[in-house]
Protein backbone atom coordinates (compact mmCIF):
# COMPACT_ATOMS: atom_id res chain seq x y z
CA UNK A 1 0.00 0.00 0.00
CA UNK A 2 2.91 2.05 1.02
CA UNK A 3 4.35 1.46 -2.43
CA UNK A 4 1.46 1.88 -4.71
CA UNK A 5 0.52 5.33 -3.05
CA UNK A 6 3.73 6.68 -2.97
CA UNK A 7 3.90 5.86 -6.46
CA UNK A 8 0.97 7.83 -6.95
CA UNK A 9 1.57 10.94 -5.61
CA UNK A 10 4.68 11.36 -7.61
CA UNK A 11 2.58 12.50 -10.51
CA UNK A 12 1.51 15.56 -9.87
CA UNK A 13 -1.90 16.20 -11.83
CA UNK A 14 -3.38 13.02 -10.75
CA UNK A 15 -2.67 13.97 -7.44
CA UNK A 16 -4.74 17.06 -6.86
CA UNK A 17 -7.33 15.79 -9.04
CA UNK A 18 -7.41 12.71 -6.60
CA UNK A 19 -7.05 15.03 -3.62
CA UNK A 20 -9.59 16.90 -4.58
CA UNK A 21 -12.02 13.71 -4.74
CA UNK A 22 -11.09 13.19 -1.34
CA UNK A 23 -12.14 15.98 0.07
CA UNK A 24 -15.34 16.25 -1.76
CA UNK A 25 -15.81 12.56 -0.33
CA UNK A 26 -14.57 14.02 3.34
CA UNK A 27 -18.02 16.28 3.22
CA UNK A 28 -20.25 13.40 4.13
CA UNK A 29 -18.55 13.35 7.61
CA UNK A 30 -20.52 16.16 8.51
CA UNK A 31 -24.11 16.33 8.75
CA UNK A 32 -27.04 15.16 8.46
CA UNK A 33 -24.25 11.90 6.65
CA UNK A 34 -22.40 12.12 9.86
CA UNK A 35 -19.84 9.35 7.93
CA UNK A 36 -16.93 10.75 10.55
CA UNK A 37 -14.77 7.75 9.39
CA UNK A 38 -15.02 8.41 6.02
CA UNK A 39 -13.96 11.83 6.40
CA UNK A 40 -11.00 10.83 8.52
CA UNK A 41 -10.08 8.08 6.11
CA UNK A 42 -9.90 11.22 3.43
CA UNK A 43 -8.17 13.29 5.45
CA UNK A 44 -4.92 10.34 5.89
CA UNK A 45 -4.95 10.45 2.01
CA UNK A 46 -3.88 13.90 2.85
CA UNK A 47 -1.75 13.04 4.96
CA UNK A 48 0.39 10.57 3.07
CA UNK A 49 0.64 13.11 0.64
CA UNK A 50 2.42 15.26 2.07
CA UNK A 51 4.86 12.00 3.62
CA UNK A 52 6.00 11.43 0.15
CA UNK A 53 8.80 14.37 -0.18
CA UNK A 54 7.14 17.10 -1.01
CA UNK A 55 8.14 21.04 -1.29
CA UNK A 56 6.11 23.40 0.45
CA UNK A 57 4.51 24.60 -2.18
CA UNK A 58 3.58 21.03 -3.63
CA UNK A 59 1.51 20.91 0.11
CA UNK A 60 -0.19 24.18 -0.48
CA UNK A 61 -1.10 22.73 -3.80
CA UNK A 62 -2.25 19.61 -2.11
CA UNK A 63 -3.76 21.29 0.66
CA UNK A 64 -5.86 23.43 -1.49
CA UNK A 65 -7.01 20.62 -3.61
CA UNK A 66 -8.18 19.20 -0.90
CA UNK A 67 -9.92 21.84 1.01
CA UNK A 68 -11.57 22.85 -2.19
CA UNK A 69 -13.21 19.60 -2.58
CA UNK A 70 -14.54 19.93 0.70
CA UNK A 71 -15.89 23.24 0.82
CA UNK A 72 -17.64 23.23 -2.70
CA UNK A 73 -19.31 20.12 -1.85
CA UNK A 74 -20.52 20.30 2.32
CA UNK A 75 -21.27 23.93 1.31
CA UNK A 76 -23.06 23.68 -1.87
CA UNK A 77 -26.26 24.32 -0.08
CA UNK A 78 -25.97 27.92 0.02
CA UNK A 79 -27.04 27.93 -3.65
CA UNK A 80 -30.67 27.59 -2.35
CA UNK A 81 -30.56 30.83 -0.66
CA UNK A 82 -30.03 32.83 -4.03
CA UNK A 83 -32.63 30.92 -5.75
CA UNK A 84 -35.48 32.74 -3.27
CA UNK A 85 -36.48 36.12 -4.75
CA UNK A 86 -37.46 35.73 -8.25
CA UNK A 87 -33.69 33.72 -8.78
CA UNK A 88 -32.55 37.60 -9.47
CA UNK A 89 -29.23 36.16 -7.54
CA UNK A 90 -28.80 32.79 -9.72
CA UNK A 91 -26.08 34.61 -11.93
CA UNK A 92 -23.93 34.37 -8.76
CA UNK A 93 -25.07 30.37 -8.03
CA UNK A 94 -21.57 29.25 -9.38
CA UNK A 95 -19.43 31.65 -7.30
CA UNK A 96 -20.82 29.56 -4.66
CA UNK A 97 -18.75 26.43 -4.32
CA UNK A 98 -16.01 28.32 -6.15
CA UNK A 99 -16.03 30.88 -3.49
CA UNK A 100 -16.46 28.28 -0.44
CA UNK A 101 -14.06 25.75 -2.59
CA UNK A 102 -11.84 28.62 -2.19
CA UNK A 103 -12.01 29.78 1.32
CA UNK A 104 -11.44 25.59 2.41
CA UNK A 105 -8.78 25.56 0.35
CA UNK A 106 -6.90 28.27 1.43
CA UNK A 107 -7.23 26.85 5.27
CA UNK A 108 -5.88 23.49 4.28
CA UNK A 109 -3.11 24.58 1.89
CA UNK A 110 -1.13 26.35 4.86
CA UNK A 111 -1.61 23.17 7.37
CA UNK A 112 -0.39 20.86 4.74
CA UNK A 113 2.70 23.51 3.65
CA UNK A 114 3.71 23.54 6.89
CA UNK A 115 3.64 19.80 7.37
CA UNK A 116 5.76 19.43 4.10
CA UNK A 117 8.54 21.43 6.21
CA UNK A 118 8.81 18.83 8.96
CA UNK A 119 11.38 16.57 8.71
CA UNK A 120 9.87 12.87 9.65
CA UNK A 121 6.59 11.83 9.01
CA UNK A 122 5.29 11.61 12.52
CA UNK A 123 6.57 14.92 13.17
CA UNK A 124 4.76 15.92 10.15
CA UNK A 125 1.59 14.45 11.58
CA UNK A 126 1.49 16.47 14.39
CA UNK A 127 2.80 19.67 12.30
CA UNK A 128 0.09 19.56 10.32
CA UNK A 129 -2.79 18.78 13.78
CA UNK A 130 -1.76 21.54 15.42
CA UNK A 131 -1.78 23.71 12.23
CA UNK A 132 -5.32 22.41 11.15
CA UNK A 133 -6.26 23.23 14.25
CA UNK A 134 -4.67 27.06 14.54
CA UNK A 135 -5.98 27.69 11.13
CA UNK A 136 -9.49 26.73 11.58
CA UNK A 137 -9.60 28.97 14.80
CA UNK A 138 -8.20 31.89 12.24
CA UNK A 139 -10.96 30.97 10.36
CA UNK A 140 -13.58 31.82 12.80
CA UNK A 141 -12.02 35.72 12.73
CA UNK A 142 -10.86 36.31 9.68
CA UNK A 143 -12.63 38.89 7.29
CA UNK A 144 -15.51 38.23 9.72
CA UNK A 145 -14.99 34.65 10.30
CA UNK A 146 -16.92 31.57 8.74
CA UNK A 147 -16.17 28.50 10.93
CA UNK A 148 -18.32 26.30 9.39
CA UNK A 149 -18.32 22.72 9.48
CA UNK A 150 -14.82 22.57 11.23
CA UNK A 151 -13.47 19.26 11.37
CA UNK A 152 -13.74 18.27 14.59
CA UNK A 153 -17.39 18.84 14.04
CA UNK A 154 -17.24 14.86 12.58
CA UNK A 155 -17.66 13.89 15.85
CA UNK A 156 -21.48 14.89 16.47
CA UNK A 157 -23.00 11.41 16.39
CA UNK A 158 -19.94 10.30 18.93
CA UNK A 159 -22.25 11.40 21.98
CA UNK A 160 -19.30 10.55 24.53
CA UNK A 161 -16.43 11.84 22.27
CA UNK A 162 -18.21 14.72 21.87
CA UNK A 163 -17.86 15.73 25.61
CA UNK A 164 -14.26 16.38 25.48
CA UNK A 165 -15.40 19.62 23.60
CA UNK A 166 -16.23 21.19 27.43
CA UNK A 167 -12.64 20.86 27.95
CA UNK A 168 -11.00 21.60 24.13
CA UNK A 169 -13.98 23.00 22.33
CA UNK A 170 -14.44 21.97 18.67
CA UNK A 171 -10.47 23.29 17.52
CA UNK A 172 -9.05 20.50 20.28
CA UNK A 173 -11.45 18.25 18.15
CA UNK A 174 -9.95 19.20 14.95
CA UNK A 175 -6.60 18.72 16.34
CA UNK A 176 -7.39 15.22 17.28
CA UNK A 177 -9.14 14.02 13.85
CA UNK A 178 -6.18 15.01 12.62
CA UNK A 179 -4.37 12.93 14.59
CA UNK A 180 -6.31 10.00 14.11
CA UNK A 181 -6.02 10.09 10.43
CA UNK A 182 -2.32 10.55 10.32
CA UNK A 183 -1.77 7.93 12.33
CA UNK A 184 -3.72 5.80 9.80
CA UNK A 185 -1.59 7.30 6.78
CA UNK A 186 1.45 6.15 8.97
CA UNK A 187 0.26 2.45 8.16
CA UNK A 188 1.95 -0.20 8.26
CA UNK A 189 3.78 1.80 11.34
CA UNK A 190 1.22 0.09 14.05
CA UNK A 191 2.53 2.03 17.37
CA UNK A 192 0.76 5.69 16.42
CA UNK A 193 -2.26 4.13 15.73
CA UNK A 194 -2.67 2.14 18.51
CA UNK A 195 -1.39 4.90 20.57
CA UNK A 196 -4.16 7.27 19.61
CA UNK A 197 -7.01 4.50 19.52
CA UNK A 198 -5.86 3.91 23.07
CA UNK A 199 -6.34 8.08 23.94
CA UNK A 200 -9.90 7.79 22.06
CA UNK A 201 -10.81 5.02 24.40
CA UNK A 202 -10.08 7.30 27.50
CA UNK A 203 -11.81 10.04 25.89
CA UNK A 204 -14.78 7.98 24.85
CA UNK A 205 -14.77 6.37 28.62
CA UNK A 206 -14.70 9.39 30.46
CA UNK A 207 -17.25 10.85 28.13
CA UNK A 208 -19.38 8.12 28.90
CA UNK A 209 -18.74 8.69 32.71
CA UNK A 210 -19.77 12.38 32.24
CA UNK A 211 -22.99 11.09 30.49
CA UNK A 212 -23.98 8.85 32.86
CA UNK A 213 -23.75 11.09 35.72
CA UNK A 214 -25.32 14.02 33.99
CA UNK A 215 -27.49 16.49 35.68
CA UNK A 216 -30.88 16.34 34.22
CA UNK A 217 -32.11 18.48 36.83
CA UNK A 218 -34.72 21.33 35.13
CA UNK A 219 -35.33 24.85 36.08
CA UNK A 220 -38.45 24.91 38.16
CA UNK A 221 -41.69 26.45 37.15
CA UNK A 222 -40.37 27.23 33.51
CA UNK A 223 -42.11 25.59 30.75
CA UNK A 224 -41.33 26.38 27.18
CA UNK A 225 -43.29 26.38 23.66
CA UNK A 226 -41.21 26.54 20.64
CA UNK A 227 -43.40 27.33 17.68
CA UNK A 228 -42.32 25.96 13.97
CA UNK A 229 -44.46 27.39 11.59
CA UNK A 230 -42.51 26.17 8.79
CA UNK A 231 -43.98 29.22 6.31
CA UNK A 232 -41.97 28.70 3.02
CA UNK A 233 -39.72 31.36 2.33
CA UNK A 234 -40.26 32.41 -0.75
CA UNK A 235 -44.01 33.96 0.94
CA UNK A 236 -43.02 34.77 3.93
CA UNK A 237 -42.36 38.58 3.36
CA UNK A 238 -45.50 38.49 0.84
CA UNK A 239 -47.49 41.32 2.46
CA UNK A 240 -51.15 39.76 1.00
CA UNK A 241 -50.23 36.54 3.29
CA UNK A 242 -48.69 38.85 6.45
CA UNK A 243 -51.94 38.26 8.53
CA UNK A 244 -52.47 34.66 7.65
CA UNK A 245 -49.06 34.25 8.74
CA UNK A 246 -49.23 36.07 12.08
CA UNK A 247 -52.21 34.01 12.79
CA UNK A 248 -50.58 30.67 12.23
CA UNK A 249 -47.91 32.17 14.69
CA UNK A 250 -50.73 33.14 17.43
CA UNK A 251 -52.86 29.64 16.50
CA UNK A 252 -50.06 27.61 17.23
CA UNK A 253 -48.85 29.01 20.08
CA UNK A 254 -52.25 29.07 21.77
CA UNK A 255 -53.14 25.43 21.60
CA UNK A 256 -53.54 24.03 24.56
CA UNK A 257 -51.01 25.90 26.64
CA UNK A 258 -52.45 26.05 29.67
CA UNK A 259 -49.09 24.50 31.45
CA UNK A 260 -46.61 26.87 29.19
CA UNK A 261 -45.16 29.62 30.62
CA UNK A 262 -42.85 31.43 27.65
CA UNK A 263 -43.64 31.13 24.20
CA UNK A 264 -40.78 31.08 21.54
CA UNK A 265 -40.95 32.36 18.34
CA UNK A 266 -38.23 32.18 15.22
CA UNK A 267 -35.94 34.77 13.61
CA UNK A 268 -37.92 37.18 11.97
CA UNK A 269 -41.47 35.93 12.52
CA UNK A 270 -43.11 38.75 11.95
CA UNK A 271 -43.50 41.85 9.05
CA UNK A 272 -43.87 44.60 10.97
CA UNK A 273 -41.35 46.32 13.25
CA UNK A 274 -42.20 44.93 16.38
CA UNK A 275 -41.13 48.16 18.40
CA UNK A 276 -42.64 50.80 16.47
CA UNK A 277 -46.46 48.22 16.25
CA UNK A 278 -47.71 48.30 19.66
CA UNK A 279 -51.29 46.98 17.94
CA UNK A 280 -49.77 44.31 16.50
CA UNK A 281 -47.75 43.29 19.62
CA UNK A 282 -50.98 43.59 22.11
CA UNK A 283 -52.69 41.45 19.09
CA UNK A 284 -49.81 38.96 19.59
CA UNK A 285 -50.57 38.57 23.04
CA UNK A 286 -53.44 36.17 22.40
CA UNK A 287 -50.39 33.55 21.50
CA UNK A 288 -49.72 33.25 25.90
CA UNK A 289 -51.75 33.40 28.54
CA UNK A 290 -52.40 35.58 31.19
CA UNK A 291 -48.64 36.06 33.14
CA UNK A 292 -47.18 34.01 30.21
CA UNK A 293 -44.20 35.44 28.42
CA UNK A 294 -43.25 35.50 24.54
CA UNK A 295 -40.34 35.43 23.04
CA UNK A 296 -39.66 36.55 19.35
CA UNK A 297 -37.33 37.51 16.13
CA UNK A 298 -38.19 40.52 14.58
CA UNK A 299 -37.37 43.90 13.04
CA UNK A 300 -36.53 46.48 15.12
CA UNK A 301 -36.47 50.27 13.57
CA UNK A 302 -33.10 51.97 15.55
CA UNK A 303 -33.56 55.22 13.82
CA UNK A 304 -35.75 56.72 10.73
CA UNK A 305 -33.57 58.88 8.99
CA UNK A 306 -31.62 57.76 7.98
CA UNK A 307 -33.30 54.77 8.01
CA UNK A 308 -31.43 51.69 10.29
CA UNK A 309 -32.99 48.60 10.76
CA UNK A 310 -31.89 45.61 12.71
CA UNK A 311 -32.39 41.97 13.52
CA UNK A 312 -33.70 41.72 17.13
CA UNK A 313 -35.10 39.31 19.42
CA UNK A 314 -37.88 40.81 21.74
CA UNK A 315 -39.17 39.45 25.25
CA UNK A 316 -42.53 41.12 25.63
CA UNK A 317 -44.47 40.42 28.72
CA UNK A 318 -48.41 39.66 28.94
CA UNK A 319 -49.75 43.10 28.13
CA UNK A 320 -47.64 43.30 24.85
CA UNK A 321 -44.48 45.60 26.64
CA UNK A 322 -41.39 44.58 25.29
CA UNK A 323 -39.27 44.30 28.78
CA UNK A 324 -36.11 43.31 27.34
CA UNK A 325 -34.69 43.19 22.84
CA UNK A 326 -31.16 42.43 21.41
CA UNK A 327 -29.95 43.09 18.27
CA UNK A 328 -28.15 40.79 16.38
CA UNK A 329 -24.41 42.16 16.20
CA UNK A 330 -22.51 39.29 13.95
CA UNK A 331 -24.28 40.17 10.49
CA UNK A 332 -23.83 37.65 7.40
CA UNK A 333 -22.16 39.37 4.37
CA UNK A 334 -24.31 40.52 1.55
CA UNK A 335 -27.03 37.98 3.20
CA UNK A 336 -27.65 41.13 5.85
CA UNK A 337 -25.34 44.22 4.78
CA UNK A 338 -23.02 44.52 1.58
CA UNK A 339 -19.06 44.27 2.50
CA UNK A 340 -17.58 47.63 0.33
CA UNK A 341 -20.68 48.59 -0.96
CA UNK A 342 -19.13 51.54 -2.22
CA UNK A 343 -17.23 49.54 -4.63
CA UNK A 344 -20.15 46.49 -5.06
CA UNK A 345 -23.14 47.91 -6.38
CA UNK A 346 -25.64 45.47 -5.39
CA UNK A 347 -28.74 44.69 -2.90
CA UNK A 348 -28.26 42.06 0.03
CA UNK A 349 -30.26 39.29 -0.49
CA UNK A 350 -32.37 39.60 2.61
CA UNK A 351 -35.37 41.76 1.05
CA UNK A 352 -35.77 43.88 3.94
CA UNK A 353 -34.72 47.79 4.01
CA UNK A 354 -30.98 48.68 4.17
CA UNK A 355 -28.26 46.71 4.94
CA UNK A 356 -28.70 45.92 9.00
CA UNK A 357 -27.76 48.07 12.11
CA UNK A 358 -25.43 46.01 13.63
CA UNK A 359 -25.66 45.43 17.27
CA UNK A 360 -23.52 45.49 20.53
CA UNK A 361 -22.50 42.37 20.78
CA UNK A 362 -23.08 39.25 22.19
CA UNK A 363 -24.76 39.56 26.09
CA UNK A 364 -27.29 38.40 28.57
CA UNK A 365 -30.72 39.30 28.69
CA UNK A 366 -33.69 39.50 31.75
CA UNK A 367 -36.34 36.99 31.00
CA UNK A 368 -39.25 37.87 32.86
CA UNK A 369 -40.32 34.39 34.97
CA UNK A 370 -36.77 32.68 33.65
CA UNK A 371 -33.25 32.73 34.21
CA UNK A 372 -31.15 35.45 32.54
CA UNK A 373 -30.88 34.24 28.70
CA UNK A 374 -28.24 34.67 26.17
CA UNK A 375 -29.57 35.17 23.02
CA UNK A 376 -28.15 35.04 19.54
CA UNK A 377 -29.77 35.39 16.35
CA UNK A 378 -29.53 32.51 13.13
CA UNK A 379 -25.68 32.09 12.45
CA UNK A 380 -24.40 33.89 15.79
CA UNK A 381 -24.65 30.18 17.27
CA UNK A 382 -21.31 29.07 15.05
CA UNK A 383 -18.54 31.16 16.48
CA UNK A 384 -17.23 28.68 19.10
CA UNK A 385 -16.19 30.70 22.67
CA UNK A 386 -18.03 33.63 21.35
CA UNK A 387 -21.34 32.83 22.34
CA UNK A 388 -22.26 34.00 25.86
CA UNK A 389 -21.27 37.34 27.63
CA UNK A 390 -18.48 35.95 30.18
CA UNK A 391 -18.75 38.75 32.80
CA UNK A 392 -22.60 38.06 33.19
CA UNK A 393 -23.24 34.08 32.26
CA UNK A 394 -26.52 33.62 30.96
CA UNK A 395 -28.11 30.10 32.08
CA UNK A 396 -29.36 29.35 29.36
CA UNK A 397 -29.23 30.21 25.68
CA UNK A 398 -31.68 31.39 22.99
CA UNK A 399 -30.90 30.81 19.49
CA UNK A 400 -33.81 32.14 16.85
CA UNK A 401 -33.22 31.11 13.09
CA UNK A 402 -34.94 31.03 9.69
CA UNK A 403 -33.32 27.95 7.51
CA UNK A 404 -36.20 28.30 5.90
CA UNK A 405 -33.58 29.84 3.20
CA UNK A 406 -31.82 26.65 2.63
CA UNK A 407 -35.12 24.07 1.67
CA UNK A 408 -34.25 20.46 2.13
CA UNK A 409 -30.71 20.57 2.13
CA UNK A 410 -27.46 19.75 4.58
CA UNK A 411 -27.32 23.17 5.58
CA UNK A 412 -30.01 23.16 8.58
CA UNK A 413 -28.47 19.80 9.99
CA UNK A 414 -25.50 21.27 10.05
CA UNK A 415 -26.55 24.62 11.50
CA UNK A 416 -28.09 22.68 14.46
CA UNK A 417 -25.28 20.30 14.46
CA UNK A 418 -23.25 23.51 15.51
CA UNK A 419 -25.82 24.30 18.22
CA UNK A 420 -25.31 21.53 19.85
CA UNK A 421 -21.56 22.11 19.86
CA UNK A 422 -22.09 25.17 21.54
CA UNK A 423 -24.07 23.43 24.45
CA UNK A 424 -21.40 21.13 25.36
CA UNK A 425 -18.78 23.77 24.98
CA UNK A 426 -20.36 26.00 27.35
CA UNK A 427 -22.13 23.60 29.93
CA UNK A 428 -25.59 25.57 28.69
CA UNK A 429 -29.08 24.48 27.58
CA UNK A 430 -29.77 25.18 24.39
CA UNK A 431 -33.44 26.23 23.03
CA UNK A 432 -33.13 26.58 19.50
CA UNK A 433 -36.32 27.90 17.32
CA UNK A 434 -35.99 27.79 13.41
CA UNK A 435 -39.14 28.65 10.87
CA UNK A 436 -38.53 25.57 9.06
CA UNK A 437 -36.46 23.25 11.71
CA UNK A 438 -34.81 21.72 13.03
CA UNK A 439 -36.18 23.05 16.57
CA UNK A 440 -34.73 21.66 19.78
CA UNK A 441 -34.16 22.30 23.29
CA UNK A 442 -30.66 20.97 23.50
CA UNK A 443 -29.29 19.78 27.26
CA UNK A 444 -25.84 21.25 28.26
CA UNK A 445 -24.28 17.52 27.18
CA UNK A 446 -25.53 18.17 23.43
CA UNK A 447 -28.29 15.94 23.50
CA UNK A 448 -32.06 17.40 21.73
CA UNK A 449 -34.65 14.28 23.10
CA UNK A 450 -37.05 15.70 21.03
CA UNK A 451 -37.17 17.94 17.86
CA UNK A 452 -39.04 19.54 15.56
CA UNK A 453 -38.23 17.52 11.88
CA UNK A 454 -36.93 19.89 9.21
CA UNK A 455 -39.76 20.67 6.83
CA UNK A 456 -42.48 20.55 9.36
CA UNK A 457 -45.29 22.65 11.43
CA UNK A 458 -45.84 22.13 15.03
CA UNK A 459 -45.02 23.14 18.68
CA UNK A 460 -42.54 22.06 20.89
CA UNK A 461 -43.41 21.87 24.43
CA UNK A 462 -40.39 21.07 26.99
CA UNK A 463 -39.18 22.14 30.44
CA UNK A 464 -35.55 24.01 30.68
CA UNK A 465 -32.64 22.22 31.80
CA UNK A 466 -30.63 23.21 34.25
CA UNK A 467 -27.13 25.43 33.44
CA UNK A 468 -24.36 23.10 34.69
CA UNK A 469 -21.12 24.82 36.17
CA UNK A 470 -18.84 27.04 33.77
CA UNK A 471 -16.84 24.00 32.24
CA UNK A 472 -13.25 24.36 31.60
CA UNK A 473 -13.61 26.02 27.91
CA UNK A 474 -16.13 28.46 29.16
CA UNK A 475 -13.76 29.89 31.43
CA UNK A 476 -10.94 29.92 28.82
CA UNK A 477 -12.69 30.19 25.23
CA UNK A 478 -10.07 28.53 22.96
CA UNK A 479 -6.83 30.54 24.04
CA UNK A 480 -5.17 27.31 25.63
CA UNK A 481 -5.87 24.85 22.65
CA UNK A 482 -4.72 27.67 20.31
CA UNK A 483 -1.40 27.72 22.43
CA UNK A 484 -0.84 24.07 22.16
CA UNK A 485 -1.91 23.74 18.53
CA UNK A 486 1.27 26.68 18.51
CA UNK A 487 3.35 24.41 20.22
CA UNK A 488 3.09 21.75 18.25
CA UNK A 489 3.90 23.35 15.65
CA UNK A 490 7.32 24.66 16.61
CA UNK A 491 8.04 21.30 18.18
CA UNK A 492 7.52 19.58 14.76
CA UNK A 493 9.15 22.39 12.72
CA UNK A 494 12.50 22.17 15.25
CA UNK A 495 15.37 20.55 13.68
CA UNK A 496 17.69 18.13 14.95
CA UNK A 497 21.46 19.85 16.16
Amino acid sequence: MTFSLTAFFLKPGRTYLFLCLAGAISAVGFAPWNLWLINIVALAFLCRFFMTGITPRQGLAGGFSFGFGQGAVSMSWLINALMIDSGQFLVFAPLVPIGMGILFGVFFALPACIAALAQTNVKKVIAFAGALGFFEWMRSWFLTGFPWNLTGSVFMEQDALLQSAAVVGVYGLSVWAALIAGAIALLPQIKPLIAVLTITAILETAGAVRLWNADETKVWGVNLRLVQPNIEQSLKWDPQKADEHFSTLIRLSKENNELVTHVIWPESAVDFPVNTAHGERVRAMAAVRQGGVLIMGGLKIKQTKPLQVANSVFVLNDLGDITADYDKSHLVPFGEYVPFATWMPMRKIVPIGPDFAQGNGVRTVHVEKAPPAGMLVCYEIIFSGAVTDRVHRPAWLINVTNDAWYGQSAGPYQHFAMARLRAVEEGLPVVRVANSGISAVIDPYGRASQKLALGTQGVLDSPLPTALPPTFYAQTGPTPVVLICLVLILFSLKKRK
